[in-house]
């Protein structure tokens, strides 16, 4: 079997997937031959030119809206799933959400906002999920390379991302033997969503950091792109990665090495 099938006969839900680094994942897993259910907040156009797109490439694909505060999303989004699929071989958490806020400025409302995407999402989201699990299911999260590298005002965005590497390694151990899961996270740096990347970071200041940042990154002296981080997350829903469990992997081209 080629690579551009590996995933034939699979069914992903990719979180998030209407746009930026959900929608290149999905793109790609429909290329290799999974059938695919997006999930989106509030851009359901966005969501549905991806899934014509992939429909284009003759797999399937279905929309699902998921407000992350809404807690029945965790069991609407697998009943559809399962509806349209009848089992879930692949689950990638990539919904997130990332907004600096400092310290003393962090209220209740804003913690929770953080947590119920990055953190509560994902988590009820795969307990819905474990009775309609394939026979080799796959589980990536899209973590962030804040959860190892600190940046000012970031303690909740990058406390949440660590809290998903918890998560990864705990579930690697507890789903494992069970349902002969792996269970692995992918931990992207700055990522380009538009073809100029100046133009998406926007304050001049930030400009500057980055432009120095990238220069050191060992890869490359280049920012992230989309298809950089989705190749990593196909690899690791195929059979090829079946022995890689509980892994955290950097796709930053170097910036965070551990």
């Amino acid at each position: 079997m080629t690579n551009s099938q590996s995933l034939a006969g699979k069914s992903a839900i990719v979180t998030g997937a209407s746009r930026g680094l959900g929608a290149a994942i999905a793109t790609e897993l429909a290329k290799r031959g999974a059938s695919i259910l997006i999930t989106y907040n509030s851009a359901r156009d966005d969501a549905q030119k991806i899934a014509e797109k992939i429909q284009q490439l003759g797999n399937q694909a279905v929309i699902v809206q998921a407000g992350s505060s809404d807690r029945e999303t965790p069991s609407r989004v697998v009943k559809a799933a399962v509806e349209n699929f009848g089992k879930i071989d692949i689950m990638v958490n990539n919904a997130g959400l990332a907004t600096d806020c400092a310290l003393q400025d962090i209220t209740q409302e804003f913690w929770d906002e953080i947590y119920d995407v990055n953190v509560r999402l994902p988590t009820f989201l795969m307990q819905a999920a474990l009775p309609h699990l394939g026979p080799a299911p796959r589980i990536v999260n899209i973590s962030s390379i804040a959860a190892r590298a600190g940046y000012n005002s970031t303690s909740v965005y990058s406390s949440s991302k660590a809290a998903l590497e918890g998560l990864t390694r705990a579930w690697a151990a507890e789903l494992g033997q069970k349902y002969n899961a792996t269970v692995n996270c992918v931990n992207p740096g700055v990522i380009a969503t538009k073809e100029n990347w100046v133009d998406e970071v926007g304050d001049p200041g930030d400009v500057q950091y980055w432009e120095a940042l990238i220069k050191g990154t060992p890869a490359a002296p280049r920012i992230g792109t989309t298809d950089d981080v989705a190749q990593i997350v196909a690899f690791l829903c195929e059979e090829r990665s079946r022995w890689c469990t509980g892994s955290v992997v950097n796709a930053n081209g170097g910036l965070v090495p551990v």
